[in-house]
């Protein structure tokens, strides 16, 4: 008995230790937004924001899973409870990332000789407003083929959901996956980004080589 009691009274001591812990994600000097940051101990999840920031339950000596696609999964562990910057490393078996990040690589890019996938229709675009034209193209894809569920518009289910995708070596789009405020909302999103069409892979040294991306669609009621 005596065990049981000193049990319970050991319990709320634990979870009054949780609090509040701010972190921004980063990679290759560039704010990740929709890194997927797990709390090992206690199993909260989150999403950073466009700006790379999030905010998570956690307590002191707990280990933060932090993972973006195309970069290493880092472990992080809470030492004090003040915002820190949480920087991820690139996988080395993605050999570039740019596209995903929006990150200028300056003189990398001519260095690795690496060109970015290309969106069927930009093929005659000059090469500076290729990544505008991709851009531009997602864009209008996703307006195209958006359809807001109507179950999420009944329960007045709305917010951004988180995109992750990957052009592989023939062009197709694979590895999908959504982070969001509803599973209903993260299928459509994954839906709609499952029909872009076939790309011109990106090339490093004149390979094909696997680019990682990551968007976002904001599903809004009026």
């Amino acid at each position: 008995m005596k065990k049981l009691i000193l049990l319970l009274l050991f319990i709320p001591l634990v979870s009054f230790g949780q609090d509040i812990f701010e972190g921004t994600v980063v990679g290759l000097n560039d704010q990740l937004a929709g890194a997927i940051v797990l709390n090992n101990n206690n199993k909260d999840t989150t999403v950073s924001n466009n700006w790379g920031k999030f905010k998570i339950k956690a307590a002191i000596g707990d280990t933060l899973v932090v993972s973006f696609v195309g970069f290493k999964t880092n472990y992080f562990k809470v030492k004090r409870l003040k915002r820190v910057f949480i920087e991820l490393k690139i996988d080395e078996e993605i050999e570039w990332v740019e596209v995903a990040t929006g990150t200028n690589f300056d003189n990398k890019s001519s260095k690795f000789n690496v060109s970015s996938p290309i969106f069927p229709g930009c093929e005659k675009v000059a090469k500076s407003k290729k990544k505008d034209c991709f851009q531009k193209k997602l864009n209008k894809h996703i307006s195209k083929y958006f359809k807001y569920p109507e179950e999420a518009q009944i329960w007045g289910i709305q917010g951004k959901v988180f995109i992750q995708f990957m052009i592989e070596i023939d062009g197709n789009i694979g590895g999908i996956s959504t982070r969001g405020p509803s599973k209903i909302l993260e299928d459509e999103a994954k839906r709609i980004i499952s029909l872009l069409p076939k790309m011109s892979p990106g090339t490093q040294r004149g390979r094909p080589i696997k680019v990682p991306f990551s968007t976002s669609i904001t599903f809004r009621l009026n």
